[in-house]
């Protein structure tokens, strides 16, 4: 496990997916790492279990877990495929949204929190776009 320090860029509910934003300027330091909630068919860099809050500084602790716990944007059920929304919740997977990040392991309605397993990728528009013969 390794952890360090990071500036949060705006208050960001607990259980979202957050995204570097870069390093500081002049005022904050250059060594300063920025965070921000993760957006739209982003993969996502790490997953907060707390409220974070605007200008704070933080300590990330990077532990190689496969399994996260999200709030859900959406109703979703065990086994769905979900990508990262607008702010940092899980809904599910559109490939023409961006990349999917994992699986549900339990069904959940909008609002509540879903653990899902880790599984980066994109799939192709169209499945014969994956296939040569």
């Amino acid at each position: 496990m390794t952890s360090f320090d990071a500036k949060v860029l705006e208050n960001i509910p607990a259980n979202r997916l957050l995204a570097l934003a870069g390093v500081g300027n002049d005022e904050d330091g250059w060594d300063t790492i920025l965070l921000i909630p993760s957006k739209l068919g982003w993969i996502p860099d790490f997953v907060t279990s707390v409220e974070l809050e605007e200008g704070s500084t933080v300590n990330i602790a990077v532990r190689d877990n496969p399994v996260w716990s999200v709030e859900a944007a959406e109703n979703l059920p065990a086994g769905t495929l979900v990508m990262c929304d607008v702010d940092g919740r899980v809904k599910h997977y559109r490939p023409e949204e961006g990349n999917h990040i994992g699986y549900t392991t339990h069904s959940v309605t909008e609002g509540e929190v879903v653990s899902f397993v880790r599984k980066y990728g994109q799939m192709p528009q169209n499945q014969t776009e994956g296939f040569s013969l």
